[in-house]
C-alpha cells in the first residue's frame, strides 16, 4: 500500500538529477516540486542577475539539492511522529505531529526512475529551462 511516485529535474544540457522517490507522495508531490521550482526560478533571476553558477544556470543536480532544502522546511515532507490526542486519549488522524528536522522515511533517492518504486503514479520530470513537467508517458502536466 502506498501512493508511490518519483521525480527528477532535467536541464538545458540534457543532464538529469538523481531521482527522488516518495512512497506516500502521490501526484501532489510532483506538483509541489513544480510550483516550488517556478517560484525558486523567479527568485533566483531577480536576486542574482548576471552571476553564473550552478544555481543560476539551473543545473538539474543543483536544483534537486535546492529542492531537498525546501522540503526540509515544510511539514508535509517531515517524519510523522504520531497524532495529537483528544480528551479521551485517542489519536486525531487529521492532526499529525511532525519531527522538527527529519525528512519522512517515505522519501529516498534512486540513480534513475527504475531504482525505486513509483508503481502507483509513475515518474515525473521537471525541465529547468521552462518549468514544464512531463510524466513517464510523455504527457505534459500543468
Amino acid at each position: 500500500m502506498g501512493d508511490r511516485v518519483s521525480l527528477s529535474f532535467k536541464d538545458n544540457d540534457g543532464d538529469e538529477s538523481v531521482v527522488l522517490f516518495h512512497h506516500w507522495g502521490g501526484t501532489r508531490f510532483p506538483k509541489i516540486a513544480q510550483e516550488w521550482f517556478e517560484e525558486f526560478k523567479k527568485e533566483v533571476k531577480s536576486q542574482r542577475g548576471g552571476i553564473s553558477d550552478p544555481t543560476t544556470r539551473f543545473e538539474a543536480r543543483n536544483i534537486m539539492a535546492q529542492f531537498i532544502g525546501f522540503l526540509s522546511k515544510i511539514p508535509y515532507s517531515k517524519e510523522c511522529l504520531g497524532f495529537e490526542k483528544d480528551e479521551k486519549g485517542e489519536s486525531i488522524i487529521s492532526k499529525p505531529i511532525y519531527h522538527d528536522e527529519h525528512l519522512s522515511h517515505s522519501i529516498y533517492f534512486g540513480k534513475d526512475k527504475n531504482d525505486g518504486d513509483n508503481s502507483d503514479n509513475g515518474h515525473y520530470v521537471i525541465n529547468t529551462r521552462d518549468g514544464k513537467m512531463q510524466d513517464d508517458k510523455g504527457q505534459l502536466i500543468n
